[in-house]
């Protein structure tokens, strides 16, 4: 509908221009890394009725509980959860890990009606593979927030595919942002004078 506003089209029938959409309601998101970011992702996705399935490195096994989610998996069962989701949210770091962590195969068993949204970086997707995906329909479209290369370069395909949105790795800026950031750093430097332990540390032998 947007890109008909800046053709100046009016929409005479919803029909025509495809613009019917499905509903979240019932509908499964999966989510590939439960960490805080994750969790919200989770309580949003309860809020529109969704069923919620998400993995962790963590987990240990498919009967784990995780807050605002239905069932949780762990990364070996990566598969299982992208057969069974309609959304698929990658929020992980970063790390040897996770990198390419989206390839062929994992394109491949996802549904031809799943939307893929990366949140993450850009190197946990096989860039390529996913790019044909889109082409030749395995996967129904992609919202991507990072790329392999950033800026990503004038001449990619990601530019002009109908069934992808792109955003510029800001996902997580706001008007609200620096009052975040300084309501943290605060609490932390509080935390720091008296010895407690501090919020989102870093650790070096995980990587993130």
């Amino acid at each position: 509908m947007v890109r008909l506003q800046d053709e100046h089209v009016w929409a005479r029938s919803a029909t025509w221009y495809h613009l019917g959409g499905r509903e979240l309601a019932g509908q499964t998101l999966g989510i590939i890394g439960l960490g805080n970011i994750a969790r919200r992702i989770a309580q949003l996705g309860r809020a529109f009725g969704m069923r919620v399935l998400g993995t962790r490195r963590s987990i240990h096994y498919s009967g784990d509980q995780e807050p605002d989610v239905d069932q949780s998996f762990p990364p070996e069962q990566l598969h299982e959860l992208l057969r069974l989701s309609d959304y698929v949210v990658i929020s992980v770091p970063l790390t040897r890990e996770t990198e390419k962590l989206i390839g062929e195969a994992e394109l491949r068993i996802m549904r031809p009606n799943t939307y893929l949204v990366n949140i993450a970086r850009g190197q946990v997707i096989d860039e390529q593979a996913l790019i044909r995906a889109l082409r030749e329909g395995w996967i129904a479209g992609a919202g991507l927030d990072v790329t392999e290369e950033e800026p990503l370069p004038s001449e990619s395909p990601l530019y002009s595919m109908p069934n992808v949105i792109l955003t510029p790795h800001i996902s997580g800026n706001s008007a609200h942002y620096d009052t975040r950031l300084a309501a943290l750093f605060a609490d932390n430097l509080k935390r720091y004078r008296t010895g407690q332990q501090l919020q989102n540390r870093y650790e070096p032998s995980r990587g993130y």
